[in-house]
């Protein structure tokens, strides 16, 4: 593909500093071939976000917004750990959550038993994950509506070795006061294999003594806050 890619670079040349939809199309197309043919997503995904800076009003710009998201989509499927044999099948509604005896983002000891007397939610989730990003503000809202009666949150991120620091970043930005555990600090998470995490954002919703009442798409989106009223003794 080296003649194509000559041909991409001498029309982005030629038309240098013009940002309509033709041009535009030029550098996704050069974009998409990294992607889909090459199969170099990061290179992909560098030429699509400067295609967003260097295009930002075009029909282009929307579907480097959308590759991009696919792309990331997919990183996330491969780098999720490797579940434990029915780890998750042995997690039902009624059964005690597993504990665990980690510390959090800021050093603070971090168990399940902590909570005790408490409706906890266990969210995973990463980053890197945009069905992730985008409940984030729904996990934001309840917090602040229900922590006051009762509601804490246990974050467990399965980031990438190296990304704490953009693992606090998005933390802070979105307002996120709850308690973070780093679970992808050095590789595939632990808590996440052990409780049979195949798919993020997962959650599971525990009432007082620790055992699971709701978990999955049970305390996503629009279910969770049924979810946390009837878990807080409302209707």
């Amino acid at each position: 593909q080296a003649d194509h890619l000559k041909e991409f670079d001498a029309l982005l040349a030629k038309h240098k500093g013009q940002t309509n939809d033709d041009v535009a199309q030029i550098a996704f197309m050069k974009a998409t071939l990294y992607v889909e043919i090459f199969k170099k997503p990061a290179q992909g995904t560098e030429m699509l976000q400067q295609l967003q800076r260097d295009f930002p009003n075009t029909a282009q710009a929307k579907k480097a917004e959308l590759l991009i998201a696919r792309i990331q989509e997919g990183e996330a499927a491969r780098n999720l750990p490797a579940p434990q044999p029915a780890a998750q099948d042995a997690l039902p509604a009624g059964s005690p959550f597993p504990d665990f005896d980690v510390k959090d983002l800021e050093g603070k000891p971090l168990s399940i038993a902590n909570f005790k007397g408490k409706v906890v939610m266990v969210d995973f989730w990463a980053t890197w994950c945009p069905p992730c990003r985008a409940e984030a503000p729904n996990i934001a809202k309840a917090y602040r509506k229900y922590h006051d009666q009762g509601f804490e949150i246990i974050g467990i991120s399965l980031d990438r070795p190296g990304d704490k620091d953009k693992l606090a970043a998005f933390i802070k930005e979105n307002n996120m006061p709850w308690a973070q555990y780093y679970d992808g600090a050095d590789g595939p998470g632990k808590l996440a294999q052990k409780c049979g995490i195949q798919t993020i954002p997962n959650a599971f919703l525990l009432d007082g003594s620790g055992k699971i009442i709701a978990k999955g798409m049970d305390v996503r989106g629009e279910a969770l806050e049924p979810a946390l009223r009837k878990a807080l003794g409302g209707s």
